[in-house]
């Protein structure tokens, strides 16, 4: 996959318990949690992690308390996580994107980045 402009843009699909969309999405490894706008979280309709309700988020208009639900789901090319925590937040406009796949995500795939030649892969890592 191409970096473009400085970003790791992927798209994304997100499995919820009966249904499924595909978006644009942003690897950031800088993000703790993966997150994704209430909206997709409602229409996926994710539970609340029992153990882990909400979260503090520093983000750039503050620090914000967020509930933390479980996505089934999320494939990226050929790689496959289950039972991502995500936590639910509006990114606002004008973002290039509304989904950001954080740490939640990444640490289930092997990222292999090489900036000199502006590319990334995912691969599975018990592969």
């Amino acid at each position: 996959m191409k970096i473009h402009a400085r970003k790791l843009l992927v798209k994304a699909r997100l499995i919820g318990r009966k249904f499924s969309v595909a978006e644009d999405a942003l690897m950031d490894t800088g993000a703790a949690f993966t997150v994704i706008p209430p909206e997709t979280a409602d229409y996926l309709e994710l539970e609340l992690k029992e153990d882990y309700p909400t979260a503090t988020l520093v983000t750039a208009s503050g620090i914000i308390e967020t509930p933390v639900k479980i996505l089934n789901r999320i494939e990226v090319a050929n790689v496959k996580a289950e039972n991502v925590p995500v936590v639910i937040h509006k990114i606002p406009d004008p973002a290039p994107v509304k989904i950001l796949l954080g740490m939640t995500f990444i640490e289930n795939v092997k990222l292999i980045l090489d900036g000199k030649n502006g590319t990334f892969d995912l691969e599975d890592p018990e592969f």
